[in-house]
C-alpha cells in the first residue's frame, strides 16, 4: 500500500510543478504587459493641431514657431515634446540647416508655469513646473522664438508633438503637424498633419482683378516688376493663389510687407494705401505735396468674398476696394472647409504723383498659408 502511494506521489508532483510554473509565467507576463496595454489605451491624438511660422525664407534666422493644439485625453501633463523631422512618421531625421538650440520660450497658454530645454537640436522639451490635471478639450499654445529655418527650399517638414506624464507615460500623441519652406523670397506654408495640402502662387499678366485691369505683364511667381511709374497713372499686377487641402477646419492665406513703408529707396519711400483690411476703400491718386508723404502709394485687393469679418468687403458694390500692405499679417484668402484647387486672385496696385522723388524702389511681400485640421 505504501509503495503504491509513493508511486502516485512521484507521478503527480512533476505535473503540479509544471502547472505552477506555467501559472507564475502567465502572472509575470500579465504584470509586465498590462502597463503597456493600459498606456496605449489612454493615449490620444491631439486635435485642431498646427504650427505657424512667421517667415518662409530658407535658412532665415529669428523665426517664431507657434504651436496650437487641443488635448484629446484628460491627464496630468508634465512634459510636451516637439520633435522636428524630415518625415511625418518612422525614423526621425533632423532637417538640414534647422537650428533650435538657440530657441527661446515665449508665450504659453493652457498650461501652468513651465520651462523649455533646447539642448538637442531638433528637439524642444517643455516641462511644466507644477504638473496638474488637464481635461480633454483644453486648447494649448506654445510660442518659440529665434528658430532658424531649414536650408533646403521647396520642401515640407514635420513636427511630432507628444504630451506625457512625469512617469513618463504618453497622454496624447505623437501627433504630426507640418510646415513648408518654399523659396528664399519668403512664400511660406504651414500645415498640421501628413498633408494633402498644396499652396502655389502663379503670375497673372492680363485680365482683371475685382474689375480693375491688370497692366503689368512681367509679373512672375516671385516678383512684381512695376517698372517705371508715371505720374498719376496707376499700375496693377496680380497673382492667383491656389490651395488644395483636406483640412476639416479650412485654411487662410495672409499677406504682409517685410517693412513699413512697404517700398523704399534710401531715404525716400512709397507709402501703403490708406484703406485697411478691415475697411478697404476705392483707389484714388496720391494727393501728397511733400516727397515721400502720400506722394506714392502701394496696396492690395482680393476677390475672396468669404473672408471672416465683413465677408465681401473687397468685392462689394461701389468699385474695387484696396488696403495698404502692412508689416503685420492680414487675411487675403479664407475657407472654413477643405478645398480642391481653390483659386483666389490677389491684385497689387502702385501709383505716384509729380512730387515723388526719382529712385529704384524695392520691397518684399510675404504670403503665409495656414490650414487647420
Amino acid at each position: 500500500m505504501s509503495l503504491s502511494v509513493r508511486r502516485i506521489t512521484r507521478r503527480i508532483a512533476p505535473r503540479i510543478k509544471r502547472s505552477l510554473a506555467i501559472f507564475l509565467i502567465a502572472a509575470l507576463l500579465n504584470l509586465l504587459l498590462l502597463p503597456l496595454f493600459t498606456s496605449n489605451a489612454q493615449a490620444g491624438t491631439l486635435t485642431s493641431s498646427k504650427v505657424t511660422i512667421t517667415d518662409s525664407r530658407a535658412g532665415i534666422t529669428g523665426v517664431s514657431d507657434t504651436f496650437a493644439f487641443t488635448t484629446a485625453v484628460t491627464g496630468t501633463i508634465a512634459t510636451v515634446e516637439f520633435l522636428y523631422c524630415t518625415t511625418a512618421s518612422g525614423t526621425c531625421t533632423t532637417p538640414t540647416g534647422l537650428v533650435t538650440t538657440a530657441g527661446v520660450q515665449s508665450t504659453v497658454t493652457g498650461l501652468s508655469a513651465s520651462t523649455s530645454a533646447f539642448g538637442t537640436n531638433g528637439t524642444i522639451t517643455l516641462t511644466v513646473t507644477t504638473p496638474a490635471s488637464i481635461t480633454s478639450g483644453t486648447a494649448i499654445s506654445v510660442l518659440y522664438t529665434t528658430i532658424t529655418n531649414p536650408t533646403v527650399a521647396d520642401t515640407t517638414y514635420f513636427v511630432r508633438i507628444t504630451t506625457k506624464t512625469s512617469t513618463p507615460t504618453t497622454i496624447d500623441g505623437p501627433t504630426t503637424v507640418a510646415f513648408a519652406i518654399l523659396t528664399t523670397t519668403s512664400i511660406a506654408v504651414t500645415a498640421s498633419v501628413d498633408p494633402t495640402f498644396t499652396f502655389t502662387v502663379a503670375a497673372v499678366t492680363s485680365g482683371t482683378v475685382n474689375g480693375a485691369t491688370i497692366g503689368v505683364t512681367g509679373t512672375t511667381a516671385a516678383s512684381i516688376p512695376f517698372a517705371a511709374l508715371v505720374d498719376n497713372t496707376a499700375k496693377i499686377a496680380a497673382h492667383d493663389l491656389t490651395v488644395t487641402t483636406n483640412a476639416t477646419v479650412g485654411y487662410q492665406v495672409t499677406v504682409k510687407a517685410l517693412a513699413d513703408p512697404p517700398l523704399a529707396d534710401a531715404a525716400n519711400n512709397i507709402d501703403k494705401w490708406t484703406g485697411t483690411n478691415a475697411a478697404p476703400t476705392t483707389w484714388s491718386a496720391p494727393a501728397g505735396t511733400a516727397n515721400s508723404v502720400n506722394t506714392g502709394l502701394f496696396g492690395y485687393t482680393t476677390n475672396d468674398a468669404t473672408l471672416d469679418g465683413t465677408a465681401d468687403r473687397f468685392t462689394s458694390v461701389g468699385g474695387n476696394k484696396w488696403a495698404g500692405v502692412n508689416s503685420t499679417a492680414e487675411i487675403a484668402a479664407y475657407s472654413t472647409t477643405g478645398v480642391l484647387a481653390q483659386v483666389t486672385r490677389v491684385g497689387w496696385e502702385a501709383e505716384i504723383n509729380e512730387f515723388q522723388a526719382p529712385g529704384s524702389y524695392t520691397g518684399t511681400v510675404i504670403l503665409v498659408a495656414t490650414p487647420t485640421y
